[in-house]
């Protein structure tokens, strides 16, 4: 049996030549068209809800540059992105965006130009947030904010000085489910229910949102004063949102997330987040604290946390339901979750009841997908 596939993208940089972009950024675009191209084969009920093409009016200016509001000192430069692309059930709906921004290829939480352009201009000192998400950002420490809480992976990084351009995609699939990995990154994106989750390998925290909910964003969502620099009108919203293209998190409540500073907080609301935060009792790594293998270390074990998971001998993986997030009446998403008393490890399908699951994450507890065998 073969559950797992791959896929590869090549491009040759020599086919091109240099214009509004490099032909090395044309090569990488290719690459990204042709990832895009393979996702929607895949009848997972989205289509492209916006592309913002090189050279375009919103690729050149707001809200992807940021311009007119002084977010040009975090982003990096327009020449070395490709097109921009928005994947979703609607424009004005949360999206899987996808880019190609410094040789680093993007898969990010984000709204559309098209909504977020509806809203006012006269941002602050930040520009405009949800599509910043896909760009590269100018230092090192505000990409580990935003890497730390997966709003936004940087899915590949391309080479700077070879001809022959290659991208491998690993990718397990089941009726209308398609996992795709690379870089130690999972996405995983379903038909009924239109969901999608960003995960990493190695720790807990995972973005999970739903392609039917609407990106809420609002004026009161931008504002900015001096009285207000610790973004309270959002807090007081509910929204998880602050004004740096930095990060995505489950609550306006900076506690919350590993991030300290709130002003790297956030760039959408009522997002869930699976985390490492100690204090809320709504996240894996409460239940048990892992050292680098992702072997227990201390604190609860799962089968006294608040998940209630049943004790279960040492040989022994129980998987139980999960939600999607946010969803009322409740909504059972592609996505479960479980444990063993020893370790699991990514990428390793499990057979349970007759049923195969990827496992997404090394640990004692794991995120699971129901998968089917592929063939030879």
């Amino acid at each position: 049996m073969s559950f797992k596939k791959t896929v590869t993208f090549t491009a040759n940089v020599s086919d091109y030549t240099d214009g509004t972009v490099s032909a090395r950024v044309q090569a990488e675009n290719k690459i990204l068209d042709d990832l895009v191209t393979f996702i929607l084969s895949h009848n997972l009920g989205i289509s492209i809800q916006e592309k913002c093409e090189i050279g375009s009016s919103k690729w050149a200016g707001d809200p992807l540059w940021c311009s007119s509001s002084g977010a040009t000192s975090d982003v990096n430069n327009n020449s070395m992105a490709g097109d921009f692309y928005f994947l979703g059930r609607g424009i004005t709906k949360k999206c899987l965006g996808l880019s190609v921004d410094n040789h680093n290829l993007y898969i990010a939480l984000t709204d559309t130009p098209t909504h977020d352009l509806t809203f006012p201009g006269n941002l602050g000192n930040y520009g405009r947030v949800p599509c910043a998400q896909m760009r590269h950002l100018k230092t090192a420490s505000i990409r580990n904010n935003r890497s730390n809480s997966i709003s936004s992976v940087s899915f590949f990084q391309f080479p700077t000085n070879a001809n022959a351009l290659s991208f491998t995609v690993k990718f397990w699939k089941k009726d209308n489910t398609l996992v795709i990995r690379s870089n130690e990154y999972n996405v995983t994106i379903s038909k009924d229910p239109y969901t999608v989750l960003l995960c990493g390998t190695d720790h807990y925290r995972a973005t999970h949102f739903s392609l039917d909910d609407d990106f809420l964003v609002s004026l009161d969502t931008y504002r900015f004063n001096e009285s207000n620099t610790k973004y309270s009108s959002n807090v007081a919203l509910g929204y998880a949102m602050s004004y740096s293209p930095f990060c995505v998190k489950s609550s306006s409540n900076s506690q919350w997330q590993s991030i300290t500073n709130e002003d790297q907080s956030s760039t959408t609301i009522l997002c869930h987040m699976i985390g490492s935060a100690r204090t809320i009792y709504s996240k894996l790594s409460d239940l048990v604290d892992t050292d680098s293998n992702g072997l227990a270390a201390s604190g609860n074990m799962p089968t006294v946390g608040p998940l209630m998971f049943p004790r279960i001998a040492n040989n022994e993986l129980y998987i139980k339901k999960f939600y999607v997030p946010m969803t009322y009446p409740a909504v059972a998403s592609p996505i479960k979750i479980g444990y063993t008393p020893g370790k699991l490890n990514a990428e390793n399908v499990y057979s349970l009841n007759g049923k195969n699951y990827v496992c997404l994450n090394n640990g004692v507890i794991g995120l699971f997908v129901e998968v089917e065998d592929q063939g030879d």
